[in-house]
């Protein structure tokens, strides 16, 4: 029949894929064919098992040609109704989060079953996803407010996402109102906005934090602080009285805190037993300014040093 291109082994055609992120040329590795011909309908079932030429990605893909029903194009050519289908289904385009182990379990389970409903073209269902999963990190940084307006602003009032960011997740917020309450079909347009905007999220409040352990950054809270001292104090090993300034070091360009104040609540914290690192030592005074002298406490760091590597059990 004109039109009519049966696909064989062999073959090559254009598909998504899911190792690319993009529909790309695959190979026919498999195919079975049906056809449908009868007075009320005309039709053809392809299903192939097809690999990327590029990245050798297997997927499956099912193509259904439905020869009366005819369109015409903008250069006056008809062509017959064609719907194909590709098992993973995929998101055309779009590269999800690789790194989703970094995420909280709960967290990651809402990504991944909202990246299904989208690559179904489930877009309203997905963009109640996207809402539920910015539900998710409040409920996991324990943000409270008996709305998700509030708590998004408490989102950023806590330093976890930047005044745009706030802006654009209440964006996400109405989104996801609308295909709840209103049932409304967003476009696809403002729903892979909002899919990276979410992702944006995920990424910089879990999965670079947990990447960026390892880099120095700024010591902002008295906590920070302490973590940080505690830290220098483990390698300082002469056991010579030392003043606050000498014990960080280098370390010292990385407190942002006001160092005056932040002493005067160390030295009241070691007083009541709350710093079990570092004990006082001698005042000295230098040129009339006293200044205190801490001893580090080598007991606290040998619970560290009990166990040797020398026996692996």
């Amino acid at each position: 029949m004109a039109g009519e291109n049966l696909i064989k082994i062999g073959n090559v055609l254009r598909s998504d894929c899911r190792g690319c992120n993009n529909n790309t040329r695959h190979e026919v590795m498999g195919v079975a064919t049906e056809r449908i011909q009868e007075w009320h309908t005309n039709e053809l079932n392809s299903w192939c098992v097809v690999r990327c030429l590029g990245c050798h990605t297997y997927s499956f893909q099912h193509k259904h040609e439905d020869f009366d029903q005819i369109e015409e194009d903008f250069e006056g050519e008809l062509h017959h109704e064609v719907i194909v289908n590709v098992y993973p289904s995929v998101i055309r385009n779009h590269r999800p989060l690789t790194a989703t182990y970094l995420l909280p379990r709960l967290i990651s389970s809402i990504y991944l079953q909202t990246l299904k409903a989208l690559s179904q073209n489930s877009n309203t269902l997905g963009s109640i996803g996207l809402r539920a999963c910015i539900e998710a990190v409040c409920n996991h940084l324990e943000i409270s407010g008996n709305n998700l307006q509030r708590r998004i602003d408490s989102l950023f009032k806590a330093g976890h996402v930047s005044n745009g960011d706030k802006k654009r997740l209440h964006a996400i917020r109405f989104l996801g109102n609308d295909a709840a309450h209103e049932i409304k079909q967003p476009s696809i347009t403002d729903i892979r906005v909002a899919l990276e905007i979410v992702e944006h999220l995920l990424n910089a409040v879990f999965i670079l934090e947990s990447k960026a352990k390892g880099l120095e950054t700024t010591v902002e809270t008295y906590p920070e602080f302490i973590a940080l001292l505690e830290l220098c104090a483990s390698k300082h090993k002469n056991g010579l009285s030392i003043n606050l300034i000498g014990l960080l070091g280098r370390q010292k360009r990385l407190v942002a805190v006001n160092l005056e104040t932040t002493e005067a609540q160390l030295i009241d914290d070691i007083d009541s037993g709350h710093i079990p690192f570092l004990a006082k030592a001698s005042l000295q005074t230098d040129n009339g300014k006293s200044i205190q002298f801490y001893d580090v406490v080598a007991d606290y760091f040998k619970k560290d040093e009990e166990f040797s590597d020398d026996i692996p059990f």
